[in-house]
C-alpha cells in the first residue's frame, strides 16, 4: 500500500512584495511573474507532498481575478487536491494583502499538475492523498473530473 498523505503535510505558502521590477506601466504586477511565483509555490509542496524530485507537467486553469499592485504583498498558497499513480494535481491560490488596512483579496487561482520523478529523472510512485475536509473531498473529486476530460482531449 502506498503512503498516503493530507493536505496539511505538505501546504506551502509564499509571501512576495510587489516591487516596480514586478510591474508594468500602470503598477500591475505582470501576469508571468505571479505565474512563476505560483509554480514555485506548486513546486516546494508538490516535493513536500512526495519527498522526491518533481517536474510541472501543466498548469491549468489560470484565473486572474484582480490585479496585485506595487506595494502589496502576494500571498501564494499551493495545496496537493489529489495524487494519482505518478501525478499531482495541486491548487495554487494567490491572495493581495493589504498589510496597512488588514485586509486580502483572493487575486488569481490555478491548478497545477506535477510529476515525481526517480533518480534517473524517469516517473515514480507518490504518495496518495488523503482528503479529510469536505472541501477537500470536493476538490480531490473534480481534480478527478479534471482528468478524465484532459485525458479525452489527448485522445
Amino acid at each position: 500500500m502506498r503512503q498516503q498523505k493530507q493536505a496539511s503535510d505538505s501546504r506551502t505558502e509564499l509571501n512576495m512584495i510587489i516591487r516596480p521590477a514586478d510591474a508594468n506601466s500602470i503598477g500591475a504586477c505582470f501576469g508571468g511573474v505571479t505565474m512563476q511565483w505560483m509554480d514555485m509555490a506548486a513546486s516546494i509542496c508538490a516535493r513536500r507532498h512526495c519527498n522526491m524530485p518533481v517536474n510541472t507537467v501543466s498548469a491549468e486553469h489560470i484565473h486572474f481575478r484582480r490585479a496585485l499592485h506595487i506595494g502589496d504583498v502576494a500571498q501564494i498558497v499551493a495545496t496537493v487536491v489529489r495524487a494519482f499513480q505518478t501525478s499531482m494535481d495541486l491548487r495554487v491560490q494567490v491572495f493581495s494583502e493589504h498589510t496597512y488596512a488588514g485586509t486580502s483579496e483572493l487575486a488569481a487561482t490555478a491548478h497545477f499538475i506535477f510529476i515525481g520523478l526517480d533518480d534517473n529523472n524517469k516517473p515514480a510512485t507518490v504518495p496518495e492523498f488523503l482528503p479529510m475536509t469536505e472541501e477537500e473531498k470536493l476538490l480531490w473529486q473534480e481534480a478527478g473530473e479534471r482528468r478524465k476530460r484532459q485525458r479525452k482531449i489527448e485522445e
